[in-house]
């Protein structure tokens, strides 16, 4: 493997933790913020404390990279 091939492997791999540590993040807000809403207390009354709790552990954010149009 030369070295160009290598600084593009390792570019690639930046790229994709840096993305997944964004998604993390911004699912974590995302939950927070939930949580704090009014909604979250319409949630656990139709549906109770646990059944709220896994539905919004399933809300997820998913950063894809792209390219930006400006």
């Amino acid at each position: 493997m030369g070295k160009g091939k290598r600084l593009r492997h390792r570019k690639k791999a930046g790229k994709k933790d840096f993305t997944k540590a964004f998604s993390d993040k911004l699912t974590e807000n995302f939950q927070k913020e939930l949580r704090n809403s009014e909604i979250w207390d319409q949630m656990v009354a139709e549906f109770g404390e646990e059944k709220a709790e896994q539905i919004l552990r399933e809300c997820k954010a998913d950063v894809k990279p792209g390219i930006s149009e400006q």
